[in-house]
């Protein structure tokens, strides 16, 4: 991978996160998974950031670099917020975080008050015209000086932004990342209508690379595109529309293990207390099965009592998007359980911490002694990476349905997160797992991960856009009249 030109980034949240205090604006590091894994783009190319701007602070800020094109920072990394008018906001925000995110994990059963086909189609236009007000700072960002490198734009809450870049762009070199799960046509049609599906694939078709998280996404996706775009050609890892050729890449996302930073004195402390500790991890989120995790625990400890005392669960659990009841009713429920648990096996059985504090959870990860995931569905999560890399004898309870699966199987204890028995059956059997075998799974876990970094998922997306813009060069047929040969492409069946 060779230095290429300033970059431009597009995500729905920021590296930075303005706060209103006494009247001024102070700026902190902002959070979420997705902002994470980037930052280690600005190692290898000089970035252009886009970032929504809804909350006040953010609004302000933007008005106030106006004078300054717009832009927080130069050198390595500039900032610039995009600004989303407070009806186009929240519908863009709905339909995103309400219809999106429980569409794509298969969670549309669960949801309190499904939307009608109407309200989906009417916020689909406000999640384009937010998707409209970042297309348009993409095509402003492209006419600045020295700025020729490429677009990558990221996750469920852009999809539209490849097709309305492309419409006023047309050489543009564009590649999008999802880090959600793409599920099954099936799965998207009992939530949404073929047409609202329909948008979004062609959308994202308008871009030069699509990468999903895993191999079972980028499938789906595929076959989402030939069964909705009758205009499409489809083949194994690309799509063709009219002159288009768009490439499919499976590239999971993964983690800087040098940002990984511990609390010796932590680590030390939890280690100290002769009970097998079990640790996890998670935002308060409905896909994330909490609750059924305490459960799993309580019914472990029914099926051996002899196990009654000599075992703690602690679980640091983040509260999330509690304007949304399914989170809200989520979070209360696995208070009551981890209450429930705590209380019929004894005072300290069960803890859980409410607080995002990133060195702590780390330690934890690091002196646990087992690692519950079980996810009803996710991208990929990176807590399993993590906790992989820090520690040396660790027994990881994997959900079959995370995207780390398809890479820490060998490793781990997998599970179907449904089944209850089947948890507390693969708990009991981490917490008692022998030394030799506990330390020989941690070690294949660690080669894993360190295998494949967030500088090699990054590598990677940047050779596959290389890739598809050296595509564009072969003529439709060659001089003897014969069709052109494909390009080289990663094939994505098995």
């Amino acid at each position: 991978m060779t230095s290429i030109a300033r970059m431009v980034l597009v995500s729905n949240r920021a590296p930075i996160a303005f706060i209103d205090r006494a009247g001024g604006l102070r700026a902190a590091r902002g959070g979420g998974g997705v902002v994470t894994a980037l930052r280690d783009l600005v190692r290898v190319s000089p970035v252009t950031w886009l970032a929504s701007a809804t909350a006040t602070a953010d609004l302000r800020a933007a008005r106030m670099r106006l004078e300054h094109g717009g832009l927080f920072g130069g050198g390595r990394l500039a900032l610039r917020p995009v600004p989303i008018h407070r009806d186009a906001a929240a519908g863009h925000r709905d339909f995103a975080d309400r219809i999106l995110w429980f569409a794509q994990h298969g969670m549309w059963d669960r949801r309190v008050r499904p939307e009608t086909p109407e309200r989906i189609r009417w916020l689909l236009t406000r999640y384009r015209l937010a998707a409209r007000s970042f297309a348009d700072a993409v095509v402003s960002e492209s006419h600045r000086p020295a700025q020729s490198g490429p677009v990558f734009i990221h996750d469920y809450q852009l999809y539209l932004v490849p097709g309305l870049v492309r419409a006023q762009l047309a050489g543009a070199a564009i590649a999008h990342f999802t880090h959600i799960p793409w599920p099954a046509l099936a799965v998207w049609l009992q939530a949404l209508p073929a047409d609202v599906v329909a948008h979004l694939v062609r959308g994202l078709c308008a871009a030069d690379v699509v990468h999903f998280q895993t191999k079972a996404s980028a499938r789906s996706f595929l076959s989402c595109v030939a069964a909705l775009l009758p205009d499409a050609d489809v083949g194994d890892g690309w799509i063709r529309l009219g002159e288009r050729r768009t490439l499919v890449r499976a590239r999971p996302v993964s983690i800087d293990p040098r940002a990984l930073r511990v609390l010796p004195a932590l680590v030390a402390r939890l280690r100290a207390d002769s009970r097998r500790l079990v640790v996890r991890v998670d935002r308060g989120d409905p896909i994330k099965n909490v609750p059924a995790g305490f459960v799993a625990f309580e019914r472990m400890l029914e099926r051996r009592p002899d196990l009654v005392g000599t075992v703690r669960f602690r679980a640091r659990i983040v509260p999330t998007r509690m304007s949304i009841p399914e989170y809200a009713s989520e979070l209360e429920l696995a208070r009551s359980v981890a209450r429930r648990v705590d209380q019929r096996f004894g005072p300290g059985t069960v803890e859980m911490v409410e607080r995002s504090e990133r060195a702590q959870a780390l330690s934890e990860l690091a002196a646990a002694d087992v690692v519950l995931v079980n996810s009803l569905a996710d991208g990929m999560n990176l807590v399993a990476k993590e906790a992989a890399v820090l520690n040396p004898r660790l027994a990881l309870v994997l959900s079959r349905r995370t995207g780390a699966y398809e890479e820490l199987a060998e490793g781990a204890l997998g599970i179907d997160p449904d089944d209850i028995e089947g948890t507390a059956v693969a708990l009991a059997r981490a917490v008692e797992m022998p030394e030799p075998e506990r330390a020989a799974r941690a070690a294949l876990l660690r080669h894993k991960v360190l295998g494949w970094t967030s500088r090699d998922w990054l590598r990677a997306q940047l050779d596959d856009l290389a890739e598809a813009r050296a595509d564009l060069e072969w003529p439709d047929d060659d001089v003897t009249g014969g069709p052109s040969p494909r390009p080289r492409v990663v094939a994505l069946s098995g």
